[in-house]
C-alpha cells in the first residue's frame, strides 16, 4: 500500500471516529432530556429524572408554564439554549424542544423569554389548582 493511501485511510478513520463520538454524545444528550414516551405531565417528567433549573409562567394569560432543563453542554454538542418543556395550566406536557435557542418556532409560539418566574417546587400545587376535580 502506498504511503499516501495509508495517510488518507488514517485521516478517514479519525474523521469517522469523531463523527461516531458526536453521534454517541448527541444520543446520550437526547436520552437524558427528551421526555420518554409515557411522559404526559410535569409529574411524569420529574419522575423521569430530567434535570430542571427554572420555570416561567407565560404571559398568555392561560396559566401555561415553560420549564427549562439544566444542561451542561459537551464541547461538541454546544446547544444555544437549554431544553424547554411547555405545560398547560393543568400540568399536561404539550410541547418540548431540546434546544430552545435553535427553536425560533418554540420561542415564538410560547413567548418563553417573557413571563413570571415560578419556583419549581410550586408547580405541582399551581397545576393542581387548575385541574378539574
Amino acid at each position: 500500500m502506498k504511503p499516501a493511501t495509508k495517510i488518507l485511510l488514517k485521516e478517514a478513520l479519525i474523521v469517522m471516529l469523531v463523527f461516531v463520538g458526536y453521534l454517541f454524545a448527541a444520543a446520550r444528550f437526547r436520552s437524558q432530556f427528551a421526555p420518554a414516551p409515557h411522559v404526559r405531565t410535569f409529574t411524569d417528567l420529574q419522575r423521569q429524572g430530567v434535570p430542571m433549573t427554572r420555570a416561567v409562567r407565560l404571559p398568555s394569560g392561560k396559566g401555561n408554564v415553560c420549564v427549562f432543563g439544566d444542561v451542561q453542554p459537551l464541547l461538541w454538542t454546544l446547544p444555544s439554549g437549554p431544553p424547554a418543556y411547555h405545560f398547560d395550566a393543568t400540568g399536561r406536557l404539550t410541547d418540548f424542544t431540546l434546544d430552545v435557542g435553535d427553536s425560533t418556532k418554540f420561542q415564538r409560539d410560547y413567548n418563553v423569554y417573557h413571563g413570571t418566574e415560578v419556583a419549581l417546587s410550586d408547580l405541582p400545587s399551581l397545576f393542581a389548582a387548575h385541574t378539574p376535580q
